[in-house]
């Protein structure tokens, strides 16, 4: 019987000792999995600063694209508008003189030089107020 007792001392001093280690083990590995989460938790804190940074220099470069873009399509359309601008005032120009000359000898065939000269002068100053008019409801 004392061989008994004496195996069974030793069977639960092991059984300890490996309850002992279990529970260092499990202490071990909870301690880890908590310096992993700070870890994760960390890592996931300078992630999403990294992503707000690069949605804000996104954004930036966005704008600044936009901004530029913009300016190159209000250049291009001022250019264009000055050109046709100028190409209306040449034909327009060139309509006057056209009229004018028209004037000139008509007024030369009935010589009334005196009221044709008013008359010129009126209807150039009807042509120009017209002119600017439409150029005034076209830009409106």
């Amino acid at each position: 019987m004392f061989d008994f007792l004496s195996k069974e001392l030793l069977r639960l001093q092991e059984e300890r000792r490996i309850h002992a280690f279990v529970m260092l083990a499990e202490r071990q590995r909870r301690m880890r999995e908590a310096e992993e989460s700070g870890r994760r938790q960390v890592e996931e804190m300078q992630r999403q600063e990294e992503d707000e940074i690069f949605r804000q220099v996104v954004k930036v470069h966005q704008s600044t694209v936009d901004s530029y873009l913009e300016d190159i399509i209000l250049s291009s359309m001022e250019n264009t508008a000055e050109e046709q601008a100028k190409e209306e005032i040449q034909r327009m120009a060139v309509e006057i003189n056209d009229i004018a000359y028209e004037m000139e000898n008509r007024c030369a065939l009935t010589l009334f030089i005196g009221g044709c000269g008013q008359q010129f002068r009126t209807f150039l100053t009807i042509c120009t107020c017209t002119y600017i008019s439409n150029l005034r409801h076209r830009k409106g």
